[in-house]
């Protein structure tokens, strides 16, 4: 299974990009990675539990410090600066690294390295926030994106382009699917342009996303 991506940067002053996962056996493996460091910090690109929750126990095994970032902080490392930019979309806080030396960009969740979308839908807003954030991604010109689940991205612009492409896509078609059921409520319009009856567990998300690209259009 290819979970959550946990990113070390640094040797001795090391960086932590999302710890991950509350999972015994993952905090262990990353307390062992981290014990020859001598200084370990903690960055997180948003808080779902699949990227945080691994936090406390890592600070409790390992000393580390959680380092809180805004827009243009710079933590260094021994393998170079990573600098915060703010991305939001898939979360309101949302965060990417750049790590300067190696031209590289860490980006969480807005980007995944597989497939052609990631979860927009948690608040109203987070729509054009998610198209202004993937251009501020491609004006960093890094030559490789480390997303939070699936490999490395080594084609940007392409990804990009594949990404924002969809999300219009979909912006159209909920257009459309308002069009043709004017009454119909978000849960309705879900379940037209999703095809079918949504599972249980689903519901809320493609309602969520249903709401977000209504308000998004309704801006537009």
């Amino acid at each position: 299974m290819d979970g959550t991506r946990t990113f070390l940067i640094g040797r001795h002053r090391v960086v932590v990009i999302d710890p991950g996962p509350d999972m015994e056996a993952h905090v262990r493996t990353l307390s062992a990675a981290l014990e020859p460091a001598k200084e370990v910090q903690v960055l997180l690109t948003h808080r779902h539990g699949d990227h945080a929750g691994a936090l406390p126990g890592l600070l409790e095994t390992t000393g580390a410090s959680l380092k809180e970032m805004k827009e243009g902080d710079r933590v260094s490392t021994d393998e170079g600066d990573l600098v915060a930019l703010e991305i939001p979309g898939h979360t309101r806080d949302h965060l990417g690294f750049h790590w300067v030396d190696a031209g590289a960009l860490f980006v969480g969740d807005l980007l995944l390295g597989r497939g052609n979308t990631t979860w927009i839908g948690e608040y109203l807003g987070c729509i054009q926030d998610y198209l202004d954030s993937l251009e501020k991604i491609r004006a960093v010109g890094a030559e490789v994106i480390y997303p939070g689940h699936g490999p490395p991205i080594i084609s940007p612009d392409r990804t990009l382009d594949r990404f924002r492409r969809h999300r219009l896509e979909r912006l159209e078609e909920v257009r459309r699917a308002r069009e043709e059921n004017l009454d119909g409520s978000p849960e309705d319009l879900a379940g037209a342009i999703y095809g079918g009856e949504i599972p249980e567990k689903l519901k809320k998300a493609a309602r969520s996303s249903v709401e977000a690209a209504l308000y998004h259009l309704d801006q537009e």
